[in-house]
């Protein structure tokens, strides 16, 4: 019979290859990694380092005594660039019950938060800002942010402290600060009520935690310093049969020293408080059974030093049992490219029952002269087909930079749009591999006349009714309609405004809406990014949503960066779109050195593009993709191997 050891270093197996879904690890020796012996749940204590330069964690199985994770688990940029106070909540009481929810303080003067999640606290999403207080005039700060899940209304409360001039002037004080309790409700952590006042004593205060015992809300808070007089805030407890309140203060205080940071958690049948004695660089503890009698434990407990503000969760060994082989330094890696070689500028097209990858082939400085195609059966394995054009041996007019091809299909003719040396050509040919043909033995497009715009970028696209149209420009961009040789065009470009537009144009039609994408910032820039929005004419005009949050939709998450220039196609027959993107090569990586890699497009109910990770793959280990069977793909998402 196998030991629990055993069992356990398989199961650890088995999550790493299904992890949530979303992770890819390189595969490794297990048997070479000695892992403890753990309960079925232990406790994670989040926590930042120095004045808020990245996501520390230590681990315990008693909630006392705590080791180490080593490194940083997650850096943001957002607001001013702080992690300070990092709280992590385990979602609740929806889909999102696999995930963790994290808020933290982006800055001392931001009038927001930052916020992230995850499922394995390596893979976290896109950190975004919340700019709770922004429009509330005379905010000075938004500190020390936590979450907490409200039972009986199937929703979250989102709580920090937020000083306001102007309010509360009977204690405005020259000495100290006057914050109140803030908070705002949401159930998905995209869409939130407008900030209220949760709780106010009577006097400045910050780092409120709030927990549920019973049918009794506790809520714990650091009383404000007067640093100038040597006066130290203490730290108070108030009781509520409502997490919106009211609140009452409780007395005595819990604790007198000078102290802050207080966390929450409850162990068996008792409740810890964990606190900084941010002037002895050291933290202390209290435990109660009722939340009125108080013993100190500080003499029981050992934190990791430099352990600041942050959450102690409890969390499924499993969890922890990934951050420890991930500590013992097993590569995380990024989702993997599409094919072995760099390529860039990725145009995917379905046609018959495969799909076929029209990219451009990176060389220094992109000087590039040939233009290759890949084919796939199931976007999961591809294939080398051919060269299809070579500048220098096909093309009279342009010898190098060939760039950002596109392919489409017109009365079983292939036309294949393309860039050489600054202007746009077409090929045609009887077959998606080739061999092409310059179609007219000139430039099809060049900037000159009506045509103010860089000719660079080609995108194909023909609607409902027929009519092709081909969008270009580096910027603004332009649209031709197309005749029906797909060589020349019917009329004047029309040049459609798009919002911080560079170049990159995709345009696609769903449910009858007209979509637009395009890149954003320099294709050398690691900030490289794609914007969209939507129209009710392949004309225009185009509106998109005024918040970053919901305008980029697909954007760096280091290690992965310059994530952008792409193509949309849709499974036929199937509601599953994708986009083929390139982003700088992981390893020596940049504007000339790229990877095409793949993500899963999904839209929500108003059909907005909802934003992408490019730390996800669009397929975990053992999918078997997205084949296409008599041109149209399976009536069900993607399934395992094992699911056949």
């Amino acid at each position: 019979m196998k030991s629990n050891q055993s069992k356990r270093n398989q199961t650890i197996l088995v999550m790493i290859i299904c992890l949530m879904c979303l992770i890819i690890i390189v595969p490794a020796a297990r048997g070479q990694i000695q892992l403890p012996d753990l309960p079925e749940n232990v406790y994670l204590f989040t926590s930042f380092g120095g004045d808020g330069g990245g996501l520390h964690m230590s681990w315990s199985t008693d909630a006392r005594k705590w080791n180490e994770l080593h490194g940083v688990f997650l850096v943001s940029k957002v607001g001013s660039g702080l992690m300070r106070d990092p709280f992590v909540l385990r979602g609740q009481g929806r889909q999102d019950s696999s995930d963790y929810q994290m808020v933290w303080t982006t800055g001392w003067s931001d009038k927001g938060i930052g916020y992230a999640s995850t499922q394995d606290f390596v893979h976290w999403s896109i950190p975004r800002y919340l700019p709770f207080m922004e429009d509330v005039n005379g905010t000075r700060n938004c500190w020390a942010p936590e979450i907490f899940y409200d039972d009986t209304r199937r929703e979250y409360m989102i709580t920090w402290s937020s000083s306001v001039d102007g309010r509360f002037s009977e204690t405005e004080s020259d000495v100290r600060m006057n914050n109140r309790t803030y908070y705002v409700t949401t159930q998905n952590f995209r869409n939130f009520s407008k900030p209220q006042v949760l709780i106010d004593p009577g006097f400045d205060h910050i780092d409120t935690t709030i927990t549920k015992d019973g049918n009794q809300y506790i809520a714990v808070i650091k009383e404000g310093d007067k640093q100038s007089t040597g006066e130290w805030g203490p730290i108070h407890i108030l009781t509520a049969s409502d997490p919106h309140g009211p609140w009452t203060l409780q007395k005595p205080p819990i604790v007198t020293e000078r102290a802050e940071g207080p966390a929450l958690v409850k162990v068996n049948n008792e409740k810890l408080l964990y606190f900084d004695y941010y002037g002895q660089n050291r933290y202390g503890a209290r435990a109660t059974k009722d939340w009125t009698s108080w013993r100190d434990v500080s003499s029981e407990v050992e934190v990791v030093e430099g352990q600041r503000h942050g959450t102690i969760i409890e969390v499924p060994s499993r969890v922890l049992e990934f951050l420890l082989v991930r500590n013992k330094g097993w590569e995380i890696e990024t989702p993997p490219s599409v094919v072995p070689v760099n390529t860039a500028d990725p145009s995917v097209r379905v046609f018959g029952d495969r799909y076929y990858l029209y990219p451009t082939t990176d060389q220094p400085n992109w000087m590039t002269t040939e233009f290759n195609v890949w084919s796939s059966p199931n976007l999961i394995d591809w294939k080398f087909e051919n060269t299809i054009i070579d500048l220098t041996k096909q093309i009279d007019w342009a010898d190098i930079r060939a760039w950002a091809p596109d392919c489409i299909e017109r009365n079983g003719k292939y036309y294949f749009y393309f860039c050489g040396d600054g202007k746009i050509g077409v090929a045609a040919s009887d077959s998606p591999t080739g061999p092409f043909k310059d179609a007219l033995g000139r430039p099809l497009l060049t900037r000159q006349g009506q045509v103010r715009t860089n000719t660079i970028d080609p995108w194909a696209f023909i609607d409902d009714d027929g009519q092709a149209y081909l969008y270009f420009g580096q910027p603004p961009c332009h649209v031709y309609k197309l005749n029906d040789d797909m060589i020349s065009f019917d009329g004047d470009p029309v040049v459609i405004q798009l919002r911080e537009f560079r170049e990159g144009i995709v345009v696609f039609k769903r449910n009858g809406k007209y979509y637009f994408m395009w890149s954003i910032d320099d294709a050398r820039s690691p900030n490289y990014r794609v914007g969209w929005g939507t129209a009710d004419s392949p004309f225009g005009p185009v509106k998109s949503h005024e918040s970053r949050e919901e305008f980029i939709v697909l954007e760096k998450n280091e290690p992965v960066i310059g994530t952008a220039h792409h193509s949309v196609f849709n499974v036929p027959g199937t509601d599953r779109w994708y986009v083929a993107y390139h982003r700088h090569a992981i390893k020596n990586g940049g504007g000339y050195n790229r990877q095409t890699v793949l993500a899963r497009m999904l839209f929500d109910d108003n059909g907005n593009i909802l934003p992408m990770n490019p730390m996800v793959s669009a397929f975990k280990p053992g999918d078997r993709g997205e084949p296409i069977i008599n041109g149209k793909g399976l009536p069900e998402d993607p399934l395992t191997a094992d699911d056949q």
